[in-house]
């Protein structure tokens, strides 16, 4: 017809497959320009095909069918899809910045602002004095979440909360201490025996090197908190920790790790 496309046609040059058309069309997300109701036969137009190509970059952004359906009925005006996509890009920085940190290949350190969700967690506290003890405290507890199938929450794969402020103070002990190790779950896991770790904003330590390093990062974390006028509210977290366990081929002088703390 004219000025009207098959789906043959608009299939080639979305270079999708028919079958994708019909399910964005069974899904809502699509209105062929004309049907004819003896043949069957849909076509489309200019206006359809835009659509599909937009369909398609929020496809790219990380949304879902639902996510999209969501953004035509609001018109484009949705919190929820804003809050989802600012934590999908939250997610993709941290990623990005590690990776270029290695790329650089130098031990560094950078600090920012940031924004931590609340969590829920299946958390247990321990006590110890070094990096070793840490890493067999947090396997143990994940080996427990894991037997009692828990879901985990892939964007954060654990977190450590250390019960110390000597850092604020421009000191750093090796004296034991206590901390939490904590395992982020999807938030239908809540139940007795999971907590809530509350976010806000938090001044951030981005470090890249060895992790024998603990001491500095702290150190550097407490002299940002005191340059820049801050006051904390909570006790600092390590996150980004599990390279050890997965990326075993990632040697100790390439972690890269995170030393976050609330602050007001």
């Amino acid at each position: 017809m004219e000025n009207l496309f098959t789906i043959g046609q608009v299939a080639k040059c979305c270079d999708i497959s028919p079958t994708t058309i019909r399910r964005l069309e069974k899904r809502g997300l699509l209105t062929p320009a004309y049907s004819n109701k003896a043949s069957g036969y849909r076509y489309y137009d200019n206006h359809n095909i835009s659509k599909i190509m937009q369909i398609e970059m929020f496809q790219d952004m990380g949304l879902n069918y639902d996510d999209i359906a969501e953004y035509y009925t609001s018109c484009g005006n949705s919190l929820l899809l804003v809050e989802k996509l600012e934590r999908q890009m939250s997610i993709l920085r941290r990623g990005l910045d590690e990776m270029k940190l290695r790329l650089d290949n130098k031990n560094h350190m950078t600090w920012e602002i940031i924004n931590l969700p609340d969590y829920i967690c299946y958390a247990k506290e321990y006590t110890g004095t070094c990096v070793a003890d840490k890493y067999r405290d947090m396997y143990n507890m994940c080996h427990d979440a894991y037997e009692k199938g828990y879901k985990m929450l892939p964007s954060e794969p654990l977190f450590v909360i250390n019960k110390r402020d000597d850092f604020l103070r421009g000191e750093f002990s090796e004296k034991e201490i206590n901390y939490i190790c904590c395992l982020p779950l999807k938030p239908e896991c809540a139940s007795e025996e999971t907590v809530t770790i509350r976010g806000g904003k938090a001044l951030s330590v981005l470090h890249y090197g060895e992790y024998g390093t603990f001491a500095e990062v702290h150190l550097f974390l407490g002299k940002m908190i005191r340059e820049l006028g801050l006051k904390s509210v909570d006790y600092p977290r390590t996150m980004g920790l599990v390279a050890p366990y997965t990326g075993r081929e990632i040697t100790p002088d390439k972690y890269v790790t995170r030393l976050a703390i609330l602050v007001d």
